[in-house]
């Protein structure tokens, strides 16, 4: 019994950041990944407290949706980038707009999943990008 509490424990160490500010999109993806992987899950719908929040979160991965109200996904990755902590997590960009900044995304090493995503593309990004 202990062993598989380990088990359960050590799989579940790894954590998805989710930072979107629609409530639809962020439960969805908790939910995909909660019930497709092993990864914890954390939602967060607001840029200011997900820099609060990400330096004690750990993520082994974020997504971050582009629209925000405070700060657009792209300035809220460059200030994830000033944290020690994140400077090295994978972060994937989430958005349905058909115009994006793509070469500031690649030069910065953002990876994409446009809106509508399909969820095989989402698990396939996670299991390639989360170590």
């Amino acid at each position: 019994m202990q062993d598989e509490q380990s088990l359960s424990v050590q799989t579940k160490e790894k954590t998805v950041l989710v930072v979107d500010d629609d409530r639809d999109i962020g439960e969805l993806l908790r939910s995909i990944i909660v019930d497709q992987t092993n990864y914890r899950v954390v939602w967060i719908a607001e840029s200011d407290l997900a820099l609060e929040a990400a330096p004690h979160l750990k993520p082994s991965l974020i997504l971050l949706d582009y629209v925000m109200p405070t700060l657009n996904g792209l300035a809220l990755f460059d200030y994830l980038q000033e944290l020690e902590h994140i400077r090295h997590v994978p972060v994937v960009l989430i958005s349905g707009q058909s115009v994006l900044p793509l070469e500031q995304m690649q030069a910065r090493g953002i990876h994409y999943l446009r809106k509508p995503f399909d969820v095989d593309d989402l698990l396939r990004l996670l299991d390639q990008l989360i170590v």
